[in-house]
């Protein structure tokens, strides 16, 4: 009897799980070689594990990130200037990275010693975007690209590759990258009107965003569902 219901269950949903497998299966395979990563890169979008880590970074500081990547001369081996811009306050910070095949890992940590790394860069059909895996503590997926923007059609399937990783819904970046005209962090002015005028709103947006991105979460769990009936499906043969 409960085969019976098995099989029941997944001849209705069959049609539903099998398109999303796929996508999965396609999008969470590690490229088989990186792209060049030499150049500006703009990061676009992020989704995490915890809903409050992105809503809050996003809903509450604003932040706009752009990364120049330089190479060394040690072979694989990397320097990233991060630039970041909230509250038309600037700041950088130049960290060195190993970037080898499809992954990377950041100079002086374990990761860069393992040969299965929580950095690892996955498939997209973005040619200029990319997509990078960070399973740590907190694990976080990001998207970034040559353009400040990326098309609502590449944004879908990185929303599609955040489900497929039961992540939170991504959020969408900040695109102010005028990093010449912001001030610094010593000459921060606590009682500039993008402080004291936009921070109760922000403080609004942080408390919709967790109500929302918590509630999307829910949705996850009918997904499961479906991808189990299949697992169940298969096994049956």
């Amino acid at each position: 009897m409960k085969v019976l219901c098995v099989v029941v269950v997944v001849l209705s949903l069959a049609s539903v799980c099998q398109p999303a497998s796929l996508a999965c299966d396609l999008l969470l395979q590690p490229v088989e070689e990186g792209p060049d990563i030499l150049g500006r890169w703009y990061l676009v979008a992020m989704s995490s594990d915890y809903c409050w880590v992105a809503a809050l970074l996003n809903s509450l500081f604003v932040p706009s990130f752009q990364v120049d990547v330089t190479s060394t001369e040690k072979l694989n081996y990397y320097d990233a200037n991060i630039k970041i811009k909230m509250y038309g306050v600037c700041d950088n910070k130049t960290i060195q990275y190993l970037y080898k095949t499809n992954m990377i890992a950041e100079v002086g940590t374990p990761d860069e010693i393992k040969k299965d790394p929580k950095g690892v860069i996955l498939h997209s059909r973005c040619q200029d975007c990319l997509v990078l895996r960070d399973n740590g503590l907190v694990s976080f997926l990001v998207i970034l690209s040559r353009r400040p923007n990326i098309t609502a059609a590449e944004m879908k399937e990185f929303e599609v590759l955040a489900d497929c990783l039961s992540l939170y819904r991504p959020q969408v970046m900040d695109t102010n990258h005028d990093y010449e005209n912001c001030s610094t962090p010593d000459n921060i002015n606590p009682d500039s009107p993008e402080i004291t005028e936009d921070l109760p709103k922000r403080m609004k947006k942080v408390f919709s965003e967790l109500f929302t991105c918590t509630t999307d979460k829910f949705l996850y769990y009918p997904r499961a569902a479906f991808r189990w009936a299949q697992e169940m499906w298969d096994n049956l043969w």
